[in-house]
């Protein structure tokens, strides 16, 4: 979302040139990030979804080895709405491999990948939703300014143009955003910790046995 942000922010500064609006990037937010909340920086809302979107896409692009900053293809300066091609990888994918898979093959890709390094880092001793926080000065210390953006704006409600210098992250939303994101994927809500019916449905199920015998797998 970084990259796309930028550009939003040389439209928000009016450079000239600048292409990306607010209505551009609601619209790529609807199709890459799950909604336009996602790109509503005044709320919490939407935040779940877009990560397991751009966490998904993102390691199944890392295993195609393709660069981070020009993938994935979100905004097009030299199109009608800006808006990018949320299928381009896929596509690449199954002319490689022979393989027919789709946008949301993909994304299934993605899923199982972080799934399993999920579990590698259980084994190895992270403990779940206890150990899924932020630095604590992300909670404590307000955000002063920004190095490419010193005043620190992003679009807010309906695509205004906010500042979200001086704010910090509330802890106890962090934790609503963690409520929603563990069922979105599919793993415990308490304790953050993945579940066989998840793994299976990944096709996982070695996995899923072995976090069973080591006790590290949610019940039921």
């Amino acid at each position: 979302m970084g990259i796309a942000l930028f550009d939003w922010l040389n439209w928000a500064n009016k450079v000239e040139g600048a292409y990306l609006s607010s209505d551009a990037f609601r619209k790529i937010a609807r199709k890459f990030w799950g909604g336009e909340l996602a790109v509503d920086f005044s709320t919490y809302d939407g935040k779940a979804l877009a990560t397991t979107k751009i966490q998904d896409r993102a390691y199944a692009k890392e295993c195609l080895i393709l660069c981070d900053v020009l993938w994935p293809i979100t905004q097009v300066r030299h199109s009608e709405d800006h808006v990018g091609d949320p299928g381009v990888e896929s596509r690449l994918l199954s002319a490689v491999t022979g393989r027919e898979i789709d946008e949301q093959g993909l994304y299934r890709i993605g899923e199982r990948i972080f799934n399993l390094q999920r579990a590698i880092h259980i084994r190895e001793g992270h403990r779940g939703r206890e150990d899924d926080v932020l630095p604590e000065p992300f909670y404590t210390k307000p955000l002063k300014f920004g190095t490419l953006n010193p005043e620190c704006l992003a679009p807010g409600k309906d695509g205004e143009i906010i500042t979200r210098k001086g704010a910090v992250v509330e802890r106890d939303k962090f934790e609503g955003v963690k409520d929603e994101y563990y069922p979105l994927r599919g793993w415990d809500v308490a304790t953050g910790l993945q579940t066989r019916k998840k793994l299976e449905e990944l096709e996982l199920d070695g996995v899923a046995d072995d976090l069973e015998k080591r006790k590290l797998l949610a019940f039921p």
